[in-house]
């Protein structure tokens, strides 16, 4: 099975959709009745389901990946000359995607959570299929498993079940990583040891919003400003983000006229040189714009050979756990700090952001400056 991605002569409804992914068979099979390039219509309405119809899937990067989640499936069950519409509701026939997984691994040294990625993708494709009828099983079995309530959660004292929830039994046990962040020290060390001016504005950046590489990469120019007088943070909106929602971030007053400066300097004198029209508001030293996808600013904060590591998403851990501290020890504040994280981190669900809230005892005591003006002070310095 191949991609191949649809021309704006792909319509649905009559509205051109460019970039789609279709699903292509590769092989001819007599026994399922499919010839080679013959489209896979089922593959086709999950993912307009999925990715168009729901309306939360708005990235094409994401369409993408869930087609390559389909292709890899469909493609083994091709090469194995499987049916994947032949479940049947007992134990032998239910082995498909068990043995898939194992492939995933054993054949081609996929990691377990990337191996669990795939899985998902595929058990939402049989359960769209069980409901258009195109088969008549999942070929899966549900486990109830002991899951672990966050005690920090407001909603902790409401849970009734014990703690067991209902599991698909094929996906494989993976390890919690723990979340990396640096201490106000080593914020120093980093910010010191930076050079480069772009790059130390892409490091505040991150460390005084919280935002993505890719966001940080795609930062829109036109939303720069000189802050006005007593502003204490000034809020913009970004829709360059994971799944292209919109959101608002709030830059302090300091970065942004930081930021406003290097507009008319720095970059300005860039887009001289090269003659390169942008609409992000960094551009490389070359004058070129940043690739979203590539791997130059991770890159640049390796070469700093610092004694700790550093990356972009460590970079948005750190304002993350900070920030939340310092928002949980505040008084007098009118709003809930984890609602407030979420929103700015963008996260969808509020649980994403409680895996913060164990991490702020790891902190060190004596910490007791405010983050942002923490920052700040090291750029006044």
């Amino acid at each position: 099975m191949i991609i191949i991605n649809s021309t704006s002569d792909f319509k649905i409804k009559g509205y051109p959709i460019p970039d789609f992914p279709l699903l292509t068979w590769s092989t001819n099979n007599d026994i399922l009745g499919i010839e080679a390039g013959m489209l896979f219509g089922e593959g086709l309405e999950f993912l307009t389901y999925e990715c168009l119809k729901r309306g939360r899937v708005k990235s094409k990067k994401t369409w993408n990946t869930y087609a390559k989640h389909l292709v890899s499936f469909f493609t083994f069950c091709e090469d194995n000359e499987q049916d994947w519409r032949d479940i049947e509701d007992d134990d032998i026939h239910e082995m498909l995607l068990a043995v898939y997984r194992d492939s995933c691994q054993e054949d081609f040294g996929i990691s377990s959570n990337s191996t669990n990625q795939h899985l998902r993708t595929i058990v939402r494709f049989y359960r769209h299929a069980v409901g258009r009828g195109w088969v008549n099983s999942l070929p899966y079995s549900l486990e109830d498993v002991k899951a672990n309530h966050n005690q920090h959660s407001f909603l902790a004292h409401t849970v009734t079940d014990g703690g067991i929830t209902a599991s698909v039994d094929i996906m494989l046990t993976t390890k919690k990583t723990s979340i990396k962040f640096l201490q106000v020290e080593e914020i120093k060390k980093l910010l010191s040891s930076i050079e480069n001016p772009t790059l130390k504005l892409m490091t505040r950046l991150c460390l005084q919003t919280g935002i993505r590489k890719k966001e940080v990469l795609l930062f829109p120019l036109d939303v720069i400003r000189k802050p006005r007088v007593g502003e204490h943070l000034c809020r913009v909106d970004i829709n360059r983000t994971k799944g292209e929602h919109e959101r608002s971030v709030d830059i302090p007053p300091r970065l942004m006229e930081d930021l406003w400066q290097y507009v008319n300097t720095t970059r300005f004198q860039q887009k001289e040189d090269s003659g390169v029209e942008s609409e992000h508001l960094f551009l490389t030293s070359s004058g070129e714009e940043w690739k979203a996808d590539g791997d130059g600013f991770n890159k640049a904060l390796k070469v700093l050979k610092l004694p700790f590591k550093v990356n972009p998403h460590k970079l948005r851990h750190t304002y993350a756990t900070h920030m939340l501290k310092g928002l949980l020890k505040a008084k007098n504040i009118k709003f809930s700090p984890l609602m407030y994280i979420q929103a700015r981190l963008g996260h969808s669900s509020l649980t994403t952001t409680m895996k913060y809230l164990h991490l702020i005892n790891d902190l060190l005591d004596d910490v007791t400056i405010e983050y942002q003006d923490a920052i700040n002070e090291l750029e006044a310095a």
